[in-house]
């Protein structure tokens, strides 16, 4: 140790030496590193991933589970703002008396125009509205469905309803949906039969 202080040139070497060898193994101390810091990495990934999975999972049960309520209040919200929510098609409308169309159903059914089954699917209407179209005047009635998501079967309940009902009431009758959101399937087979659209917006 005193050899290497008083010489100053062996003492330089020797760090030359030493400092070479620790840079020599930097690379592999850095992908030492590196490829410990990749699997934390992965790691975290893996369970970001489990979580979203779960939070996916528990929206999905939540909406299913309020999805009825959500209808509910959308189906009582149109009953008590029909005008409004027909302002767009009808110069006026108001709802038709579920009992009024009972008789009418059942003495349709009696004369054999529907069948059993026809008159029940019909009762089942979520709503079913008499007004005057905005843009012909034509006084009309409209079957309507309401769904807080509204997708094909929901559009073509309302198709065959209102077929029906046009039968039993020998009176033109618009099928028609009520909505806050709407499938994309839904949407092109409203447009290819002409169903009167009306989506909610909160």
């Amino acid at each position: 140790m005193q050899a290497l202080m008083e010489n100053s040139e062996w003492l330089e070497e020797l760090r030359r030496i030493i400092l070479a060898q620790e840079l020599l193994g930097l690379p592999k101390k850095f992908e030492n590193f590196r490829h410990r810091v990749e699997e934390r990495f992965d790691t975290l990934e893996k369970q970001v991933q489990e979580v979203k999975k779960k939070a996916d999972a528990i929206e999905r049960k939540l909406d299913k589970d309020v999805w009825p309520l959500k209808g509910i209040w959308l189906e009582t919200k149109v009953k008590d703002n029909i005008l409004s929510f027909f302002s767009e098609h009808l110069l006026d409308a108001k709802a038709i008396d579920q009992e009024e169309i009972n008789k009418a159903l059942s003495l349709a059914m009696k004369k054999g125009i529907i069948s059993k089954e026809e008159r029940v699917d019909v009762l089942r209407l979520d709503l079913i509205i008499e007004g005057t179209l905005l843009n012909t005047g034509e006084n009309v009635l409209v079957a309507v469905e309401v769904s807080y998501t509204l997708d094909d079967f929901d559009v073509q309940r309302a198709i065959n309803r209102a077929k029906i009902l046009e039968k039993a009431m020998d009176k033109r009758v618009l099928p028609a949906v009520v909505g806050y959101k709407i499938t994309k399937k839904a949407q092109n087979l409203m447009e290819k039969e002409g169903v009167l659209k009306v989506v909610f917006s909160e």
